[in-house]
């Protein structure tokens, strides 16, 4: 019997739905449906209902998985049970399915849009639709395939995680951490986009110094993210998923060198230099332009650079060494005070984190228990989580418990963006410290340039 669950994404539909038909996980796109989209444009297409209907915030896609144990099901039975179950419970919706055989428990990938194309109404998952719908409908359709029961031992439901375990050892809890960071980065447009895809996936974040951890639902050993032997940092997140957003072959037509130039007005030391050097490279300025050389992404990137460190120094008032010193030393004593302030509000987390978790659990299983009494099978685990927590909470106010942990969350994330803000000025700081010496030397060899080309023309 597969095992199913749902997740909500809020990030592009295109890269999600590149994900979903990637030809190599789906045996050069055999293995792909779409249902009332064209698979060229499903993105395009799930965007114009979005558009139609005006319900383009929030929620864009949820994304449903099937696994199915190893072994047990053929490609061509998985993707027919697929596109069964998507006929049955997403009859309104426009769907990409994407049967994916590339490891040896094959399993579905079901995207479909928030937004009814039939309707404008939007999905709604929640932990009856859950157990009522998506695990009914698929468990019944195994059924009828003959497929084994996996999901049950001794009459209750186990998770997901503890059902990959117990497959005769096949992929160790790390291993399994190990899968869902591969594709959570896979799908990720930034840092803060794959800590809500980790999340997801059922994984609370830890952050350790600039070490993040991750915590899988039910277990409390950490794990961090390991590539040859060594420890991820958020930076080293940041980079792969740069990289992977970046196509190899990707060339972008940069203008053609011009002849030096030196600005006028008040802009002097830093901030002339770094104007004279853009309009060098052409980043700047209108001069005639007749050829045009292609440039890397890479060397994109630098022309970025100049740009947001030339933006940095203006916006500062910067043009001396001096001037650039004082405002490292300001920018370390801004860190320094927030670093601060963060342990407080941190220490305020760690005291009164059991009541936070058992809060989230309580309202994350809320129709649990009503569920459970109606008699349906396999939330026995959830069942004793929510009565778990609700003993925690004991006669707590709840709405003045969320109120307060809604404040720590909201201090702590905007502190921890203020001191990224901070850290990102810092490094422009190093940047400029870096590249400036050599830009001075640049421009003093166009310069000469320049006028051996002038004197040759007299």
């Amino acid at each position: 019997m597969a095992i199913t669950k749902i997740l909500s994404k809020r990030m592009r539909l295109d890269k999600l739905i590149r994900y979903v038909q990637n030809p190599d996980k789906t045996d050069d796109a055999v293995f792909t449906y779409c249902q009332y989209c064209d698979p060229r444009d499903a993105a395009k297409q799930m965007q114009a209902t979005k558009e139609r209907y005006d319900k383009t915030d929030g929620i864009q896609a949820f994304h449903i998985i099937q696994s199915f144990s190893p072994g047990e099901i053929t490609p061509e039975l998985a993707h027919e049970l697929g596109i069964r179950f998507i006929k049955e419970h997403l009859s309104d919706y426009e769907v990409v399915l994407g049967t994916h055989v590339d490891k040896e428990h094959i399993h579905n990938h079901i995207t479909m849009n928030s937004v009814s194309f039939k309707t404008g109404k939007k999905y709604h998952s929640t932990a009856q639709s859950y157990y009522q719908q998506i695990r009914k409908i698929s468990d019944r359709l195994c059924k009828e395939y003959g497929l084994s029961v996996v999901m049950e031992t001794s009459g209750k439901g186990i998770t997901y995680a503890e059902w990959k375990l117990h497959e005769a050892g096949l992929l160790t809890l790390r291993e399994l951490f190990d899968q869902d960071v591969e594709e959570c980065l896979s799908l990720a447009m930034n840092l803060g986009g794959f800590y809500a895809l980790m999340e997801d996936h059922g994984y609370t974040v830890k952050h350790h110094g600039s070490y993040p951890s991750f915590v899988p639902d039910g277990y409390s050993h950490p794990y961090r993210i390991k590539r040859n032997g060594k420890s991820w940092t958020e930076r080293d997140i940041e980079s792969f998923i740069d990289q992977a957003m970046s196509d190899p072959t990707f060339e972008v037509i940069m203008p053609k060198v011009q002849k030096a130039f030196v600005p006028y007005g008040k802009q002097r030391g830093f901030r002339a230099l770094y104007v004279s050097w853009m309009y060098v490279l052409g980043i700047i300025g209108q001069g005639k332009r007749t050829q045009y050389p292609k440039v890397n992404y890479k060397e994109l990137k630098r022309f970025e650079q100049y740009k947001a460190q030339a933006a940095f120094l203006d916006r500062n008032k910067i043009d001396t060494r001096e001037q650039l010193q004082a405002k490292i030393i300001e920018l370390n004593e801004t860190v320094e005070t927030l670093n601060k302030s963060r342990i407080i509000w941190n220490s305020k987390k760690k005291r009164c984190r059991g009541l936070y978790s058992a809060l989230s659990t309580a309202e994350h299983l809320a129709d649990v228990p009503d569920l459970y009494t109606q008699g349906v099978v396999g939330i026995e685990k959830d069942y004793k989580r929510y009565l778990d927590a609700a003993r925690k909470l004991g006669g707590a106010d709840l709405e003045a418990l969320k109120a307060e942990r809604n404040e720590v969350y909201e201090r702590v994330a905007s502190i921890n963006a203020e001191i990224r803000e901070c850290q990102k000025e810092l490094r422009l700081c190093e940047k400029i410290q870096a590249d400036s010496p050599r830009i001075e030397q640049q421009m003093r060899e166009q310069i000469e340039l320049d006028e051996r080309e002038h004197d040759y023309s007299l």
